[in-house]
């Protein structure tokens, strides 16, 4: 295993219906941000956020189903109304130009009929590390600034491909050498992430060997 996806704790979607939004970013626009530190849901789709990973807030805006990034909540911790983490920096944006370009955890699109498109993201789903980057970089920056610190090492001549800040946006979700296929994975603590390679073979095993890898993130810490 080498530090640098089978994602064990994927970033997820979901959605802020037309009426909460307009109620708690009431004049809030595309450049503004919304500071919010909550999402009230106790969906079972979000119980892998207990472990890690980020939750990406949508909503989908009149009269011509224009897809907005509300927030992204980082830092999360489940209580008895939803999930609470810091608050949100990530601008209000509008996505709708990448409807086509993403593509979740699972390797499928946003499939809507016209006027069903917040409906058919009612279910939270993961979103694929790709579309985590592409949605940060289309809100105002890579995926560092308003997101957890990479603390992976740049490595100038790896076997795989690369997983620090600078070069992860342009990493794949699997690699090969030697004859193995390695998926990418991270952990995440206290606004710090690590990514690293999986061996594919131990991906049965991967929820165990990531709490593995964040108990020695967290002891390196002193967190």
């Amino acid at each position: 295993m080498r530090p640098g996806t089978l994602d064990d704790m994927p970033d997820m979607l979901a959605i802020i219906s037309k009426a909460v939004f307009e109620k708690e970013a009431a004049g809030k626009k595309p450049g503004d941000v919304l500071p919010m530190d909550r999402y009230r849901s106790n969906s079972k789709h979000l119980a892998s956020l207990s472990s890690g990973g980020r939750l990406f807030l949508f909503t989908v805006r009149p009269p011509n189903e224009a897809l907005w990034l509300v927030a992204v909540l980082e830092g999360l911790k489940s209580d008895a109304e939803g999930w609470r983490s810091r608050p949100n920096t990530i601008p209000i944006t509008d996505v709708t130009a990448l409807i086509p370009k993403i593509r979740f955890e699972s390797g499928k699109g946003i499939q809507a009929a016209k006027g069903a498109l917040g409906m058919s993201l009612q279910t939270p789903r993961a979103l694929s590390a790709a579309d985590a980057a592409l949605l940060l970089q289309t809100a105002g920056g890579e995926d560092t600034g308003g997101g957890p610190t990479n603390l992976t090492s740049h490595e100038a001549q790896p076997k795989l491909p690369c997983l620090c800040g600078r070069c992860f946006p342009k990493s794949p979700e699997r690699a090969g050498t030697g004859g193995l296929t390695f998926l990418r994975s991270k952990v995440e603590t206290d606004g710090k992430v690590l990514y690293y390679w999986l061996p594919e073979e131990l991906s049965a095993n991967a929820r165990v060997i990531a709490q593995s890898v964040r108990g020695a993130l967290v002891g390196r810490l002193g967190t």
